[in-house]
């Protein structure tokens, strides 16, 4: 389920490595053998113009204790098992959204329509922790931005206030939500908020059509 190549060729150079963490995301970590590159980012399995709706999230967690990543494929491969699976609440929270918002239809077919990516692409220090400015800063300029550019049609949905914040910091108009991830999923009005994301992707698919 390997998305669409005008977005995998930006996100591309970030396994170079990515150049910014010699300088701006020197906080970051750079370790494939232990699952730390970046991540969390699927969808778009077909074409660019399929794709209706765009989750942001913050930045990825922590890799579980098995993952290892030689290549940006085996990153792709492990977060669509992950997702497709429902392998922890963070999963399960996103599967409930994409259902909101494409009731009655299969995951796979979802992520045509679905690019779903992190405004950082890479582990914060300390999971769910504060991140340098500096680096969400740089990810969002070199890789975020260039990706939503590609999909001016779509429903871009913010998820959680550090993903808002880089979303604005570069631009870029969007829906906020609670985040899916806990603690934020945790808080109220949440669910609500992922239901009213759903509602307004519905009525912008009836005023185009």
């Amino acid at each position: 389920m390997k998305p669409c190549k005008e977005l995998l060729e930006i996100i591309q150079p970030a396994y170079a490595p990515c150049s910014n963490f010699t300088s701006a995301c020197s906080s970051l970590k750079w370790a494939p053998e232990s699952g730390y590159v970046p991540r969390g980012f699927l969808g778009a399995t077909g074409s660019l113009d399929e794709i209706e709706l765009v989750l942001v999230f913050a930045e990825p967690g922590d890799p579980h204790m098995t993952e290892k990543h030689e290549t940006m494929q085996s990153s792709l491969d492990y977060t669509y098992q992950c997702m497709k699976n429902g392998a922890d609440l963070f999963h399960r929270n996103v599967r409930k959204i994409l259902d909101m918002c494409f009731p009655g239809e299969s995951f796979d077919m979802q992520m045509r329509k679905t690019w779903m990516t992190e405004s950082l692409l890479c582990s914060a220090p300390k999971e769910s922790g504060a991140v340098a400015s500096s680096a969400w800063r740089a990810c969002s300029t070199c890789y975020l931005k260039p990706q939503i550019n590609l999909l001016p049609k779509a429903v871009v949905v913010a998820l959680g206030s550090k993903a808002q914040t880089r979303l604005s910091s570069v631009g870029i108009p969007f829906l906020k939500a609670g985040a899916a991830a806990p603690p934020g999923c945790n808080f109220k009005g949440a669910k609500e908020s992922w239901q009213a994301a759903a509602n307004e992707l519905k009525a912008r698919r009836v005023i185009s059509k």
